[in-house]
């Protein structure tokens, strides 16, 4: 059996939403009470996503990790503690937009979420080249593949959804096929059939025909 990757979908999915939320950031007009509503739509959705993701890491993967290896969690534990304090600000500063603000504070948010998103990129570029590889080397492929079920399944479905809204479409046809498969064969048709809902429009008509013509 294959030994399945901890972080590799999540991580895809959230450097999707945090360059979709960047290049958005960097192109509203401030001052357009539209314009930024349409940006605090897509950054409550990118920090309930960083926040579900961060308590994920820390009670399903770092604790039975750390539990097996003694000190292999405080580096990322640190780091999420570290991220999260940025990341409250940057929530702070976007909850107080309301389309008044003038071309430089829009320009001042923009560069201080640039500073976290950069900080972000380097953290889970850390978790994937060592955290999983000590996930990797110390878990059998049984273990793994039971806790990634298990978290599946502590997941309500429509956290699953939106995870997925921004997964499918940044990973290769290849792993949607695999995630995609399992729902069918594993969820009502209608869960099945929400998760298309949600995808399609994220997605190009090209992509989106090939994969449903896969699964």
């Amino acid at each position: 059996m294959i030994k399945e990757k901890s972080y590799a979908a999540s991580h895809k999915g959230l450097r999707n939403i945090l360059s979709q939320f960047s290049l958005l950031a960097g192109k509203t007009n401030y001052s357009s009470i539209k314009e930024v509503n349409k940006l605090k739509k897509l950054g409550d959705e990118m920090i309930f996503l960083l926040t579900h993701h961060l308590h994920t890491e820390n009670d399903d993967l770092l604790k039975p990790l750390e539990e097996r290896v003694k000190g292999a969690s405080e580096h990322d534990l640190h780091d999420h503690e570290r991220l999260e304090k940025i990341q409250a600000d940057i929530a702070f500063q976007l909850s107080k937009l309301d389309g008044t603000q003038d071309e430089e504070t829009g320009h001042l948010f923009y560069l201080a979420f640039t500073n976290f998103h950069s900080q972000y990129l380097e953290h889970i570029l850390q978790e994937e080249l060592v955290t999983e590889k000590l996930l990797l080397d110390n878990f059998s492929a049984e273990e793994l593949q039971e806790n990634s079920m298990k978290i599946m399944q502590k997941v309500e479905f429509p956290v699953i959804l939106m995870s997925l809204k921004y997964i499918i479409p940044a990973q290769s046809l290849n792993e949607n096929i695999k995630i995609l498969t399992a729902f069918k064969t594993n969820a009502p048709a209608e869960a099945l059939k929400a998760v298309l809902d949600i995808i399609k429009p994220e997605m190009s008509n090209e992509d989106f025909v090939m994969l449903t013509s896969k699964i």
